[in-house]
């Protein structure tokens, strides 16, 4: 039988266990196991914003940095990311994935070269563009490139300037592997990084992985023996029962703090819980016509407390970092609210490597 939970109780064991505080990047990637990552840079990539609110000293380009020697690898979970061996592995091999002749050719480059950036490629194979899954058009070499990584054929060793650089794993062949164990395995992977979520929610972010399971009877009854097992369990609020480890989600224990969130954050991705909890729609609006932004080009969610209460922009000219805030009703008054938020913009510049006091707040 489910739990039962009051919605404020809810949210206090939601925030406090989003956001437990790592001493390295090793500790919080084998609690983690995945981080969403994303190109943009506004005022840092996602994966720096996610990061830096978990892990003790973080600082923008970390993890780029330190990937090679963190053994981690990069992949599409339900987002693409960075994720522990043990996901990655997961994830290979995808089904459909017969190499035609030229991408037979740039794997077997690569297995030549030991690493290959894909301007050597370019150089090797020339400069041909085609469209791409977005309707613009990038180099056919990277796409090439980006399929036999996504098919488990080359794996990111490193990156250049944010350009990944690949190479040939060394457990090359295939494997073969219960597609419903992996597609447990994936479930409850997806269920560690966002915390409580509802069947429906669960299943969708992974229908990029139904090749594994096509009928969804069977993609059901795979989340339903993680419930069985007592790998995930049922609890209810307000008329909704979400899915989690329990154990992970007990403190109520909310500090007094100011967060200013990526937009990717594990506690913002799933927008109905965003919207039971706190009451607003949050919308991510970088890709939407200028004209119809409603909150700006990169709103990020601000957390007081239990309460995510608005939003904020920010970007940096001229060596200082400018914050613009609102507020869904009214900003909370107070010197605790002002002080705090204070202490998390010096925060973020200082992580984004400008100088202290090198802020403005509007």
């Amino acid at each position: 039988m489910a739990e039962r939970l009051g919605l404020k109780e809810f949210g206090r064991r939601v925030v406090a266990g989003f956001f437990p505080e790592f001493l390295s990047l090793a500790d919080a990637f084998e609690s983690m196991r995945f981080v969403q990552a994303d190109p943009i840079r506004s005022p840092a990539r996602a994966q720096d914003l996610v990061l830096r609110q978990r892990v003790s000293g973080y600082v923008a380009g970390d993890l780029e940095e330190k990937f090679p020697s963190l053994g981690l690898e990069e992949g599409y979970l339900f987002a693409y990311g960075f994720m522990t061996p043990e996901v990655w592995r997961h994830l290979r091999f995808r089904s459909g994935s017969t190499l035609k002749k030229r991408e037979r050719a740039v794997l077997e480059a690569v297995d030549e070269m030991g690493e290959a950036h894909p301007r050597d490629l370019g150089e090797k194979y020339g400069r041909k563009t085609v469209r791409n899954y977005w309707g613009g058009k990038s180099q056919e070499v990277k796409q090439h490139l980006d399929k036999l990584h996504h098919h488990g054929y080359l794996r990111v060793s490193r990156r250049e300037n944010g350009i990944r650089v690949y190479q040939v794993p060394k457990d090359s062949k295939r494997k073969t592997a219960d597609p419903f164990e992996r597609y447990c395995f994936l479930a409850l992977t997806t269920a560690l990084v966002f915390g409580p979520t509802t069947r429906r929610f669960l299943m969708s972010e992974l229908r990029s992985h139904n090749h594994l399971l096509p009928a969804r009877g069977d993609r059901l009854a795979a989340v339903e023996n993680l419930v069985e097992t007592g790998k995930l369990a049922e609890v209810t609020v307000a008329g909704v029962t979400y899915l989690w480890v329990r154990q992970n989600w007990m403190s109520t224990d909310v500090p007094e703090r100011v967060r200013i969130l990526a937009p990717f954050d594990p506690l913002v991705r799933d927008r109905e819980r965003f919207l039971q909890l706190w009451g607003w729609e949050y919308r991510f609006e970088a890709y939407v016509p200028k004209a119809k932004r409603e909150r700006g080009y990169y709103t990020m969610p601000l957390l007081w407390r239990d309460n995510v209460l608005g939003w904020a922009n920010a970007k940096v000219e001229h060596e200082r970092l400018l914050v613009e805030l609102g507020f869904v009703g009214k900003q909370p008054r107070g010197k605790a609210f002002r002080s705090l938020l204070e202490v998390e913009v010096e925060a973020l510049a200082r992580f984004l490597g400008l100088a202290s006091g090198a802020w403005e707040l509007t």
